[in-house]
């Protein structure tokens, strides 16, 4: 996939050997990090909470996801901010308060630094090198329907790396589970992304692999897994089968055609896949139903 934002497009932007997270301090300091209602937390909080100095967390961090906490943070928010640049018509000021900056001038001088280009800038190259929608999204779009769901616990392992490795992380997992005693053959699996490949360098980008836990009885389980919720919430849902590459077809069908024609708008909630088959045993295919949040 074309990147919309950066020069050089089509290069792997450092990527580094696709991972899956097995430090389990980390696993816990990066859920309290991405928790979307969470407060600011400062380096020597999160290091005092898990025994660690603060040089001693940011190497840590560093070897797990290839950045200190400051920059994995701002990271965070400016990816956020570079898809709804590229993916919604909300004025950079909006963008600029909803991803926790105080200002426009400040987001400016941080979106610049991260991406080398303006806001203003960035919103016209990606309008510039954004595909027009074809017959294949149109048809994404009229099939998507809006859902509400309800918080849905799981129990989750997450990876780091391009989108294009998903299938590999979810043999990866049920080997994870079955060796931790778990039999993957009944279980509920679910897809959570975060990113967007067109705005996100590809070796930034997070998936997590999981499990539904409805009755919250695996939170204990041996290994580099953490508990996780479905976030309730409002969404737009389609139904999507063939090889896992089908998914970034159907998000761009959803956010470019059905959320402009109904009028809504991306949140900060990531998007879901909720599979109807095993996906540890689909070869890279995929037979589920998307979820993407709105408002």
């Amino acid at each position: 996939m074309e990147h919309l934002l950066l020069p050089n497009s089509g290069t792997e932007f450092g990527l580094r050997t696709p991972q899956a997270l097995d430090d389990n301090e980390i696993i816990d300091i990066l859920a309290r990090v991405e928790a979307i209602d969470s407060p600011g937390l400062s380096l020597a909080d999160l290091a005092s909470s898990v025994g660690l100095s603060p040089f001693q967390l940011n190497r840590r961090l560093k070897r797990a996801v290839g950045d200190t906490l400051g920059n994995y943070q701002r990271s965070l928010r400016l990816n956020l901010a570079a898809a709804l640049l590229a993916r919604s018509d909300q004025s950079i000021l909006d963008i600029a308060l909803q991803t926790g900056y105080g200002s426009q001038a400040a987001f400016n001088h941080a979106f610049v630094r991260q991406f080398g280009v303006p806001p203003r800038k960035a919103r016209l190259l990606a309008t510039t090198r954004t595909p027009h929608p074809g017959l294949r999204h149109r048809a994404f779009a009229e099939a998507t329907k809006p859902h509400r769901h309800r918080d849905l616990p799981v129990l989750a392992m997450r990876f780091q790396g391009g989108y294009s490795h998903v299938p590999a992380y979810w043999r990866t997992f049920a080997t994870v589970l079955q060796r931790a005693g778990l039999d993957v053959a009944d279980r509920q699996a679910v897809g959570i992304f975060y990113e967007d490949p067109g705005v996100t360098p590809q070796h930034l980008i997070r998936y997590d692999c999981c499990i539904l836990d409805h009755e919250r009885r695996l939170s204990g389980v041996p290994g580099p897994f953490r508990a996780d919720v479905v976030r309730s919430g409002e969404y737009a849902s389609l139904d999507v089968s063939g090889l896992h590459s089908v998914v970034a077809d159907a998000v761009f069908g959803i956010c470019s055609l059905w959320m402009t024609t109904h009028r809504r708008r991306l949140t900060a909630c990531p998007a879901y896949e909720f599979h109807r088959r095993p996906p540890w045993n689909e070869e890279g295919a995929i037979d589920a139903t998307i979820f993407v949040a709105f408002e």
